[in-house]
């Protein structure tokens, strides 16, 4: 006999804009979704304190790379384990290979300016990493990997009702912050992050010196949010926008698969297409995020759009497996690879439980942590100057 109490918890909570967001969960029911995830690297992330997405500042820059690996082989080729934060939490590559195997769903990638690309299928969008956005210069081919993500956008019409797009980006909860201070958000301390806390210090600072650089005053970024992305942003937000944009056009829905990172791309979405531009749209992510008591991202996707849905995975690690599954308890790593809305989509294509979710996320993890694989290809980091 199930426990009633764990009968009682939702699969999905919804955090702002509850009556939207239902609305677009049910029109999604029974629906099965593309997943494209966007990968890009920033030397923003290599900046002390600013991201735990990585085991070690020298090794963060193959995140990407082996998030892909993880989700479509089931282990990293690039790194000799499954990513971890530098306290050895693992990343959340497993959850959304987990939860993607039990909607049946394939994940496709998308490289936008990777310090090293993944041995698996990836579409290579543009070839320059995202600079240190202190020095005002991060994304020099902006306008080029919108244009490209728009291209990719318009090449799913027809595939399916709605396209989940994710993200893997060390380091990007920063460049969002710059860019939603730049569209004129009050968002300093309010972001989330992989690590407890948030690192609200160091990111502060970070994007200050990053706005000084650019000579952008709060606000001055909505004349031209392209131009703000060439200076303060990182290679994926240009390409997730021109996804969103182009699948709205062709008349999909969109589920942005992350939490700061996506209300960047939600408020640059809006600032390029114009408010219209969020119809249709949802933010997805987990618990841990909307339940951040280091962050507000309930009251920054209000300000967003006070019409866009913030919804999240119900996830709960409490009695996880595995030690450091529990620490996503603590405030640690939290998101990351679209696993939030990898989960929402598991539920509702799938017909997932909560229980179910919790249970092939421990088998995932049970593999992924078991044994370490051999990396198959050598690294050296040259920041770009």
């Amino acid at each position: 006999m199930r426990c009633p109490e764990v009968q009682e918890k939702p699969e999905i909570l919804f955090a702002a804009a509850a009556e939207r967001g239902r609305m677009l969960v049910e029109r999604w029911r029974g629906e099965r979704p593309l997943f494209v995830c966007v990968l890009a690297h920033t030397d923003t992330c290599l900046v002390p304190g600013v991201s735990a997405a990585g085991i070690s500042e020298e090794l963060r820059p193959l995140t990407p790379a082996a998030d892909a690996e993880v989700v479509l082989l089931g282990g990293p080729k690039c790194l000799p384990a499954l990513p971890s934060n530098p306290l050895g939490v693992p990343g959340p590559s497993g959850i959304t290979r987990a939860a993607l195997g039990l909607a049946r769903l394939r994940a496709k990638f998308a490289g936008a300016g990777l310090r090293v690309w993944p041995e698996t299928p990836c579409l290579r969008l543009g070839d320059t990493a995202g600079g240190d956005i202190q020095l005002g210069r991060a994304v020099p081919d902006a306008r080029a990997l919108f244009d490209r993500g728009k291209a990719l956008g318009r090449s799913l019409r027809g595939r399916a009702p709605y396209v989940v797009i994710a993200e893997s980006v060390p380091g990007g909860t920063t460049t969002a912050l710059a860019i939603l201070l730049a569209l004129g958000f009050n968002a300093e301390g309010r972001v989330s992050g992989s690590q407890a806390g948030n690192g609200h210090a160091a990111k502060t600072a970070v994007v200050r010196r990053a706005l000084a650089s650019a000579q952008l005053l709060p606000g001055d970024g909505r004349r031209d949010p392209l131009g703000a992305l060439e200076q303060i942003g990182d290679p994926m937000q240009p390409v997730a926008v021109g996804i969103a944009l182009a699948a709205r056009e062709a008349g999909l829905d969109v589920l942005l698969a992350g939490g700061s990172q996506m209300l960047a791309v939600a408020a640059l979405l809006s600032a390029v297409g114009g408010a219209a531009a969020l119809d249709g749209v949802a933010v997805g992510t987990t618990r841990w995020i909307v339940e951040d008591r280091w962050a507000d991202i309930t009251g920054l996707a209000a300000e967003v759009g006070p019409e866009l849905p913030l919804v999240a995975a119900n996830l709960d690690f409490s009695t996880a497996r595995h030690a450091g599954l529990r620490e996503y308890e603590r405030g640690l790593v939290k998101e990351g690879v679209g696993a939030g809305a990898a989960c929402i989509a598991a539920c509702l294509c799938g017909g997932a439980t909560r229980q179910e979710l919790h249970a092939t996320i421990d088998a995932t993890y049970d593999g992924l942590l078991a044994a370490p694989c051999v990396p198959s290809i050598s690294y050296s980091l040259t920041a770009r100057t």
